[in-house]
């Protein structure tokens, strides 16, 4: 199973360390909000957000043990948003303002990386009929936003490292090189305006993040393994024969069977989306499953809580500094 991992740093980190902030000389960073290209669409629209547990279907209100340490959605845009409010700051300090690329704007389909909406395969019956196995929105334009093009001063300033006068495409735009000592009069800071941001607003690493997500896929993994599990998708599997959808061992295996279109679910795609979920209920497989890997969360907690615990600790203490910052 594929779980959504999602990298916590902030937008423009993300952009900064692969190189996509280009510069371009004689061209100053735009001082204006970027603008969406889709229409008059606003670029964070929190309606579009996933809830923080399933709001509806077979998966209604579950929340399994581990979620308790992971970073929500939510709380990674709080962050992100402080992040960049403080290197837009830190640059408008050297006489450089600059907007960076605002965060919130495609949220992911699950509010954290246990994506209960699917972790066990479909569960929303209303949403089979209609979607089969794609997402509500999966066929709408992403909201795009312009990045700045910064000339080599900004870039070093942000970055703490050289922007190299010329690069091949597809060549990382980010040099080894040190940036200057200073920039109207004022020192740099260590790893630019970058670092400083990022130390301003202490957020727990991507491999804390990761570690988190290692022992989410774990868990998933062996509770597959399970008896009462195993024992549930046997049922699940005979009901799925009843209906005429033979030979699928997983509710995975379904979602394969037949070719997804994006936006255009066909008609075989639907029946058997359908009849997953209605196996589903008639087998008790979700709640069985969930059952059984809540108690494999619970153990694994139990035997990581010197890791886990700080984790949780550093995130909530980084929310905490970053809505104080926002005046929340």
């Amino acid at each position: 199973m594929k779980f959504n991992q999602r990298a916590a740093a902030a937008t423009i980190l993300a952009v900064a360390a692969t190189g996509m902030l280009t510069s371009c000389a004689g061209t100053a960073p735009s001082a204006t909000p970027a603008k969406p290209v889709a229409g008059d669409r606003p670029l964070v629209d929190r309606s579009k957000w996933p809830e923080a547990t399933p709001g509806r279907g077979l998966a209604q209100g579950l929340t399994l043990p581990l979620e308790t340490y992971m970073q929500t959605y939510q709380e990674t845009v709080v962050l992100d948003g402080a992040v960049r409010q403080l290197q837009e700051q830190c640059m408008a300090d050297y006489g450089l303002p600059v907007r960076l690329p605002v965060e919130g704007t495609n949220p992911p389909p699950s509010d954290n990386d246990a994506n209960m909406e699917r972790r066990y395969g479909l569960t929303d019956r209303e949403a089979a009929a209609v979607h089969g196995y794609g997402l509500p929105d999966e066929a709408t334009e992403p909201v795009r936003q312009k990045v700045p093009e910064l000339e080599p001063a900004e870039f070093e300033v942000l970055t703490g490292r050289k922007l190299p006068a010329a690069a091949a495409a597809g060549a990382p735009r980010q040099s080894a090189e040190r940036a200057r000592d200073s920039y109207n009069g004022k020192k740099l800071h260590e790893g630019g305006c970058t670092d400083w941001a990022a130390r301003r607003i202490a957020k727990p690493s991507q491999d804390d993040l990761t570690f988190v997500a290692e022992l989410n896929g774990n868990s998933f993994t062996e509770s597959m393994k399970l008896p009462a599990v195993t024992k549930a998708l046997a049922e699940w599997s005979r009901c799925m024969d009843g209906k005429g959808h033979k030979g699928l061992t997983t509710p995975f295996d379904a979602a394969n069977r037949v070719p997804h279109v994006v936006g255009r679910p066909s008609p075989e795609e639907i029946a058997i989306a359908v009849a997953e979920v209605d196996c589903k209920k008639q087998t008790g497989l979700v709640d069985v499953w969930f059952k059984e890997e809540s108690r494999l969360q619970t153990a694994l907690i139990a035997q990581h809580l010197g890791r886990l615990d700080p984790i949780r600790s550093k995130n909530g203490a980084a929310v905490h500094a970053a809505g104080t910052r926002a005046g929340n």
